[in-house]
């Protein structure tokens, strides 16, 4: 029984701390909201001396100036700063692209600089090579590259590292082109004269 007894005991104290906290903190709030000075009270002597004025004699903007003068002052907000267009922010946001694609180089070499390898926007006239010729590239990659503006072989055996990196953020995986020497490939069916 002794256990009950103390559970009985517990819980009467947790019900006694609970009630004391809720009157504590009713009261703190109370205190609180009388000291920021929310109400306007008039002392004792003040409201003694003059008697109120009938409320038919008061005009409605003398009833209001009344009521304005019990409200609390707040400061005034600060001052908003001006919007931007969304153009303006997207221009400070973005890096400048050029409008016009560079055109291609022979066998794909670019700049040191560029990442991007010499892409085209439609294979040339004799049509795009097989890139799946390459082994790694399947059906899904090989559409992959053709959206980059990979179309064709000597393309690829022109990549720098630099080169490969960017192909390979593009496409999403990491150190598979050069794990799988799609370079050194192209190279080798580029010698053999390989095109579709």
């Amino acid at each position: 029984m002794t256990n009950l007894a103390h559970i009985v005991e517990t819980g009467l104290l947790l019900l006694a701390a609970y009630l004391f906290g809720c009157m504590a903190g009713y009261a703190t709030r109370r205190i609180l909201h009388a000291a920021r000075g929310t109400r306007r009270v008039v002392p004792a002597l003040e409201a003694v001396a003059a008697p109120p004025e009938p409320r038919r004699s008061r005009s409605p903007a003398a009833r209001l100036a009344a009521s304005v003068e019990d409200l609390p002052v707040r400061p005034p907000p600060p001052p908003a700063r001006p919007m931007q267009p969304a153009a303006a922010i997207a221009r400070k946001a973005a890096p400048e692209k050029p409008a016009i694609k560079p055109p291609a180089t022979p066998r794909g070499k670019t700049k040191s600089a560029d990442p991007k390898p010499a892409t085209l926007t439609a294979p040339r006239s004799g049509g795009a090579d097989n890139l799946k010729q390459i082994k790694g590239i399947g059906p899904k990659i090989e559409a992959s590259l053709h959206a980059l503006g990979v179309f064709h072989i000597d393309q690829i055996a022109g990549w720098s590292k630099a080169n490969i990196d960017w192909v390979e953020a593009q496409l999403a995986f990491k150190g598979r082109i050069r794990r799988e020497r799609w370079v050194e490939q192209a190279v080798d069916l580029g010698k053999v004269g390989v095109s579709a």
